[in-house]
């Protein structure tokens, strides 16, 4: 007599189908939408490109045009320098047309001190703000003994790198309390694409790029934002990210950062403004590339020098303003 077929083994059986294919059906349905693809060598061949590497919770941005010219925004927190120096030895970097540091907190220029020590600059720009850091004091002084002649950041500053240009859109002034207000902010523009970099503004210093850019005439329209202070609740308001439309939102910030970063409802608004939202906590290293027209987004591999502990020296992380 024939054994009848368990109702709980084909019960069992139609389950784990119905798992696969759900993992399946998602599985695709993440690749498909992906905008990231993963990178050997980032070959611009005649393209223009913005590196946002991953320096934790911090800020460091290469930028690289078709002419074969550097920019750099930032560093990063000391510790990170091995990464940096890494990364930029990597597409052999040696000088840079550009040098920008936004602001003297330590996660942004925290190996300031030893890019101006090591690589060749031909402009620096820094905004009219001090610190009674140690990070800071030796930025000055390396700065001092290289002779290197320092650009203040005025709104409405304009410089050329190669094919494209970028504007200076802030600090408005110098007298803020607060140091995250005093970044630098500067848009870039290739052909057709642009790109906004805010440091570590505030809604203060938003409202008065804002109000510059209407006095002045200048579109604050940008495919790329670089997301200010690490997505955090003090910065990217709405009627900013409205002006800005981008399509793109890139936020720093390490992973599992005790300033939980980034603020829920700052990626809540990025989000509703319409733009994919990319972090360097979930992605690592970051690169976008523009032929002038089109963008595409690609992830870094992930295999550059780690921190060196030796370059945490002094107990060199400082307490910054979040």
């Amino acid at each position: 007599m024939a054994r009848r077929k368990s109702k709980n083994n084909n019960s069992t059986a139609f389950a784990i189908i119905a798992i696969i294919v759900i993992a399946l059906a998602a599985a695709f349905a993440y690749f498909k939408d992906s905008i990231m693809e993963v990178f050997d060598d980032v070959d611009i061949s005649g393209n223009f490109a913005v590196h946002f590497i991953d320096v934790g919770q911090g800020d460091s941005i290469l930028i690289q045009n078709p002419e074969g010219q550097y920019m750099l925004i930032d560093t990063g927190e000391r510790d990170q320098y091995d990464k940096l120096s890494a990364y930029l030895g990597h597409y052999k970097v040696k000088e840079f047309e550009y040098v920008v540091f936004t602001h003297p907190h330590s996660d942004h220029i925290g190996s300031a001190d030893r890019i101006v020590k090591d690589y060749g600059i031909d402009t620096l720009i820094m905004p009219n703000a001090t610190n009674t850091s140690k990070t800071f004091e030796r930025l000055v002084s390396e700065i001092e003994n290289k002779e290197l002649a320092v650009t203040r950041a005025d709104p409405g500053l304009r410089f050329k790198f190669g094919e494209a240009e970028f504007m200076v859109l802030g600090p408005s002034f110098d007298d803020y309390k607060n140091l995250n207000n005093f970044s630098v902010v500067v848009k870039m523009i290739y052909r057709e694409n642009s790109f906004l970099f805010t440091g570590d503004m505030e809604k203060e210093s938003e409202n008065e790029v804002i109000a510059f850019c209407d006095e002045n005439g200048i579109s604050l329209l940008a495919d790329v934002l670089k997301v200010a202070h690490h997505g955090s609740s003090s910065s990217s308001q709405e009627i900013f990210l409205e002006r800005i439309n981008p399509r793109y939102a890139v936020i720093f910030c390490g992973a599992d950062n005790s300033y939980n970063h980034p603020n829920l409802k700052t990626v809540e608004r990025l989000d509703f403004a319409g733009a994919q939202v990319i972090r360097t906590d979930l992605e690592g290293d970051i690169v976008i590339v523009s032929d002038g027209e089109n963008l595409s987004v690609k992830k870094g591999r992930g295999d550059f020098a780690a921190h060196d502990p030796a370059n945490d020296a002094e107990g060199e992380r400082e307490q910054n303003e979040y």
